[in-house]
């Protein structure tokens, strides 16, 4: 951690600050003080990912307000510095409930998101994926090359996107969720309206759900969400889910390199 970061958070008596993650997107600390702890994200990779940090920061504190997101404590766009709460218990993958009591809540708190009314713009998902796309070629022009081909063939699904867009977060893994009274959900930089097939492949794809978990998973969101999922459909979203998530990895993996 750069030490003229802390001099810049409205925070004082520190006592410890340790890494938590060195994540794709941001760089974690826990930061503890003589009034209490805190997480301070540092952003990486917002270029290539088309991350729009002001946005992703207006919208948790929307969702601040609708009490499903930690509260921003601090932004400092120029350094790229977040400071919120530190939650003080497991996240859902760490939390010792039976997997079954997992999914259904997952399904639940899926179904909660995509109610939410948040005023932010509409995802392109062909723009983001020609972006990934583009910044791979700079490392490996065949690869990404691979990969155009691979998501022409997706071209009908990709024109279909949000057609009837919800809130969606679009990375809803266990460990972004904690059970907070009300839950607490973490790490909105993907969230926007967009099309809930692909928020809800995503999070099966993310959390590695086999054939039974997904069913789970998909019941679970039915019954809370009172919509009906139509389960072909969900299988193309699932293939493009994992497509594009083959296409982020490998660029990350560049740009890691690179910088590293």
């Amino acid at each position: 951690m750069q030490q003229h970061w802390l001099a810049s958070l409205p925070i004082h008596g520190i006592l410890k600050t340790e890494p938590l993650l060195r994540g794709v997107s941001n760089d974690v600390y826990k930061i503890t003080t003589i009034n209490g702890s805190y997480v301070l994200k540092h952003f990486r990779f917002d270029h290539p990912y088309g991350l729009n940090r002001d946005q992703e920061v207006e919208v948790q504190q929307t969702l601040f307000h609708y009490g499903i997101a930690p509260e921003i404590l601090h932004y400092d766009a120029t350094q790229g510095l977040l400071l919120q709460p530190y939650i003080n218990q497991p996240d859902l993958a760490q939390d010792d409930l039976p997997i079954t009591q997992k999914i259904q809540r997952l399904g639940e708190i899926a179904a909660h998101i995509h109610r939410l009314q948040v005023d932010v713009p509409v995802w392109s998902l062909r723009g983001r994926i020609q972006r990934y796309c583009e910044h791979l070629a700079r490392y490996d022009a065949v690869r990404a090359r691979h990969f155009q081909k691979e998501l022409q063939q997706q071209r009908k699904l990709l024109d279909s996107f949000a057609n009837n867009p919800v809130f969606c977060h679009n990375d809803l893994a266990f460990h972004h969720v904690y059970l907070t009274e009300p839950p607490t959900v973490i790490d909105w930089e993907y969230a926007g309206l967009g099309e809930c097939y692909f928020d809800l492949a995503n999070c099966i794809h993310v959390n590695q759900f086999d054939a039974n978990q997904q069913k789970a998973f998909i019941h679970a969101y039915e019954g809370a969400s009172g919509e009906r999922i139509e389960i072909a459909y969900l299988e193309r979203w699932l293939e493009l889910s994992h497509l594009i998530s083959q296409l982020w990895y490998e660029l990350h993996h560049r740009l890691q390199h690179h910088t590293d």
